[in-house]
């Protein structure tokens, strides 16, 4: 079977942040939109990986390109009964894992981005995003920052 060709799969996108606050340079989004829940979706539960999507629409002015926003989450349910706890305030983490980062340009203007994070072990969890960029974030006269989540897994079709 070395011929058989690897394919994605994607479940259905749920959105995980929609802010109409804004969120200061360096600091964390507050709280998430809705749970992320890897367990329940009808064609990928328990997905390895997914995509996240981001929408961040508008900048007090242009960020520096190359700076990042930043993926965290904090995990609900990890022993089907806790929670981890400290969910990230401020400029602090707490106990927020991180997932990744989107690459921001340099343009005072919507920025849409998309990446691939790491799902495994993962059932369900809150993301919050942190602005590292100098410049904040304004959410807010019709902008919001959305991030979506979509699971994803990768294999064979026979």
């Amino acid at each position: 079977m070395a011929d058989t060709p690897i394919r994605q799969f994607q479940g259905t996108a749920q959105t995980v942040i929609n802010t109409a606050t804004d969120i200061a340079a360096g600091n964390f989004s507050g709280a998430p939109a809705a749970t992320y829940d890897n367990t329940t979706d009808t064609a990928l539960p328990y997905a390895t990986h997914a995509l996240a999507m981001a929408e961040f629409p508008d900048w007090a002015a242009a960020p520096v390109a190359g700076t990042t926003v930043d993926l965290y989450g904090v995990m609900l349910n990890t022993d089907s009964t806790d929670d981890d706890t400290d969910a990230p305030s401020g400029t602090a983490a707490g106990g927020g894992r991180y997932f990744g980062s989107w690459v921001i340009a340099a343009a005072d203007a919507l920025q849409r981005r998309t990446i691939v994070i790491d799902m495994a072990g993962v059932k369900q969890v809150d993301f919050y995003i942190k602005n590292g960029t100098a410049q904040n974030m304004n959410n807010d006269g019709g902008t919001s920052c959305v991030v979506k989540v979509t699971p994803l897994s990768f294999g064979a079709t026979l």
